[in-house]
C-alpha cells in the first residue's frame, strides 16, 4: 500500500470514526423537558471558559428566573456556573454570551450540567403558550401525564387498548408550540384546549387537504 492510499484510508477512518461518535438526540416535546428536568433555568450567559483537563467548557450564566430546581439544584447553581462537554460531538452545547436562554439539565457531584440533548432554546423564540407551560402548566402535568411521539423516527408504543390514557400523542409542530399534555376531569390525559392550537391544528388539517388534492390536479 503507498503513501496516497494509506493516507486516504486514515482520513476515511477518521471521518467514519467522526461520524459514528457524533451527537444524536431524540426529539423531545418541552413539556418532557420540563418534567424530567434537575432544573429549567431562565439565565443569561456572562463568558464561558474551556477547562481541558474536565474535558468541558463551564458557562457563566446571570439566573433571571428559576421555572424547576431541586434542593441540590439550588446548592450547585448558586455559582451560576454550568458545566457541558468541550466537543459538540460530545453533545457539548454552544451558547452566545449576552443571549438569554432556557436551559434545562441535571446535577451531578453538585454540579450542573446540561447537554445538546436537554432543553437550550433562545427565549425570543419560545411560543407564548410554551413560556406559559414554563411558568406554570408543564408542572401540572408532571405528576399524571407524559408525551409520547407515535409516529416516525423515534416514535414510543403508544398502547391503544387503555381506555385511560398517562399520555398525550404528539404529531405535529402544532403540539411543540402550543400544546401542553394535562390530566382532564375523567382521569385521562389529554392536550389542553386552547385557541392557539386549534387554529394551528385547523391550518395545517386544511394544508394537507390543498397538498392532497394538488396531487391529483390533471
Amino acid at each position: 500500500m503507498n503513501t496516497k492510499t494509506l493516507s486516504l484510508s486514515l482520513a476515511l477512518l477518521v471521518g467514519s470514526l467522526s461520524y459514528c461518535y457524533a451527537c444524536s438526540c431524540m426529539s423531545t416535546h418541552p413539556q418532557n423537558y420540563y418534567c424530567f428536568a434537575d432544573f429549567v433555568i431562565l439565565a443569561r450567559v456572562k463568558s464561558f471558559q474551556k477547562l481541558e483537563t474536565m474535558q468541558s467548557l463551564v458557562y457563566k450564566v446571570r439566573i433571571k428566573k428559576e421555572f424547576k430546581i431541586s434542593e441540590k439544584g439550588q446548592v450547585a447553581l448558586k455559582s451560576g456556573r454550568i458545566h457541558t462537554p468541550i466537543d459538540s460531538a460530545m453533545c457539548g452545547v454552544n451558547m452566545k454570551v449576552g443571549t438569554l436562554y432556557v436551559i434545562s439539565g441535571r446535577i451531578e457531584s453538585l454540579r450542573a450540567h446540561t447537554m445538546m440533548c436537554d432543553m437550550i432554546k433562545e427565549w425570543k423564540n419560545l411560543t407564548r403558550r410554551q413560556r406559559k407551560g414554563l411558568r406554570q402548566m408543564y408542572k401540572r402535568g408532571c405528576s399524571y401525564c407524559t408525551v409520547k411521539r407515535c409516529l416516525g423516527w423515534g416514535a414510543e408504543k403508544c398502547d391503544k387498548g387503555s381506555k385511560l390514557k398517562d399520555f398525550c400523542k404528539w404529531n405535529s409542530n402544532c403540539q411543540t408550540n402550543d400544546g401542553i399534555c394535562l390530566r382532564q376531569a375523567n382521569g385521562s390525559c389529554n392536550w389542553n384546549k386552547n385557541r392557539q392550537l386549534n387554529n394551528c391544528l385547523k391550518n395545517s388539517t386544511l394544508s394537507h387537504n390543498r397538498l392532497h388534492w394538488m396531487n391529483y390536479d390533471f
